[in-house]
């Protein structure tokens, strides 16, 4: 049976995307390659980001090597990269096609199809929006994985002056909510216990549908039916964590995960300015104040940008004392990096390299005390956790609260098999170094 391999770079999005290629590759009857099969697959597809120019530089250093590790597959470029850049891919010596996201999944298995003599079309279901699967596809083999994650938008109408992102996919539009309803019910099926929402600007789900639609009343029907599983919310711009939102998380019962990340960016008025967000640092403390008064456990996160053109020393010190005064509970912290296109890529007052490096190590020195912090509070608590399949190499089972903590859970010398994929509450015994929590099932 010919075997394809899928490599994915960048945000849970991608990872969605990767899901819905997956899909189509099995469909014309290939199988996931695995290392215990000795031989190279005959397809690999690499699933690119282009959200920094890091993240170029590492597609294109993957792909170097994953066509030296694999000599005779056919290697396919996709994703953000391949949209916003393909005669850069295409450049590379080894990259046999360069597919940008309009109709990706298809394109991607047409071409997997003639590459192996087999039929486009045979075995394949009808394309869902987005170029998924249809809505009662498993989309992969949950004997292997415990979380899914489902796009349910995709696209932004935001226009930020660093990001490139709109450019490469485009305005924002939602999968209609019965879609998104039985493609969760169809993953709770095969075996998943988390589904995790993910979009480019997710909290604009429903806007462009007809009736128009918000993100809460997909949320409430979905926890109105039974499951044996939780939902989970990614990332969602602070202007649309709606009142309606907050209250769904407190009192949906455990089927909406206590978490969140709503990106910061700046703890700097004039530098949020500078970068067009469509809101000021008190909306955001407010945001997180209400977060946390309303559901008292919840994990906050936040993405901020270091060194943005024109940030200041004193810009930069307010944001540190912005976010060490906050309630949040990580960070992601990205070094700026000028997007082609963008507004901000002609802005002068570029920080040094060493300067950004130097404030990067600051911040994510303070998301570790701050994470660290977080998970001390827990220590002697109780917390709902989705067991993963994984074993740490301290025998412990790797497992995920509800507040999105890493968790290492001691079985009592139980053996693991019948503990993986399953909803369980766990007691934290203690509070780890390297991130994690201890506890016992």
């Amino acid at each position: 049976m010919p075997s394809y391999r899928i490599v994915t770079l960048g945000c849970k999005l991608n990872q969605a995307d990767s899901m819905a290629l997956e899909a189509r590759l099995r469909h014309l009857g290939l199988a996931r390659h695995t290392e215990d099969q000795g031989a190279t697959p005959d397809i690999v597809v690499l699933n690119t980001c282009t959200v920094t120019g890091a993240a170029d530089r590492g597609a294109r250093q993957l792909a170097r090597r994953l066509r030296r590790e694999n000599p005779g597959a056919t290697l396919i470029a996709t994703g953000c990269y391949a949209e916003r850049d393909p005669l850069a891919l295409s450049a590379l010596p080894g990259i046999d096609h360069v597919v940008g996201m309009k109709d990706q999944a298809e394109r991607v298995a047409a071409l997997a199809a003639g590459a192996l003599g087999l039929e486009a079309g045979s075995g394949a279901q009808p394309l869902g929006p987005f170029g998924a699967t249809s809505a009662c596809d498993p989309l992969t083999d949950a004997a292997e994985r415990t979380r899914a994650f489902l796009k349910i938008q995709d696209g932004c109408n935001l226009r930020c002056s660093y990001c490139v992102i709109p450019s490469v996919r485009g305005d924002s539009r939602s999968v209609p909510p019965d879609l998104v309803l039985a493609r969760i019910a169809s993953l709770f099926d095969a075996g998943y216990r988390e589904i995790v929402f993910t979009g480019v600007n997710t909290g604009d789900y429903g806007r462009d549908l007809d009736p128009q639609q918000r993100l809460h009343d997909l949320l409430e029907r979905a926890i109105d039916r039974p499951a044996p599983g939780r939902l989970r919310l990614n990332s969602l711009e602070p202007k649309t964590v709606t009142p309606e939102i907050i209250a769904l998380i407190a009192g949906g019962s455990g089927r909406i995960a206590r978490h969140l990340q709503v990106p910061l960016q700046s703890g700097s008025d004039a530098v949020l300015r500078r970068m067009r967000r469509p809101y000021r640092t008190s909306d955001y403390r407010h945001l997180l104040e209400s977060l946390r008064t309303t559901v008292p456990s919840i994990g906050l996160g936040a993405d901020v940008i270091v060194g943005f053109p024109g940030e200041t020393d004193g810009d930069f010190e307010t944001t540190v004392r912005f976010i060490a005064s906050s309630p949040l509970a990580y960070l992601h912290v990205f070094s700026y990096s000028p997007r082609p296109g963008t507004a901000a890529a002609a802005f002068g007052d570029q920080v040094p390299p060493p300067v950004v490096k130097e404030r990067s190590a600051r911040l994510r020195a303070l998301g570790r005390d701050l994470s660290l912090r977080f998970r001390r509070s827990f220590v002697g608590s109780e917390l709902p956790v989705v067991t993963l399949r994984e074993i740490r190499p301290d025998g412990r089972l790797r497992a995920l609260t509800d507040n999105f903590i890493d968790l290492g859970l001691d079985l009592g010398g139980r053996p693991p098999g019948s503990f993986i994929n399953r909803l369980l509450t766990a007691r934290v015994t203690g509070a780890l170094e390297d991130d994690t929590l201890a506890a016992v099932a």
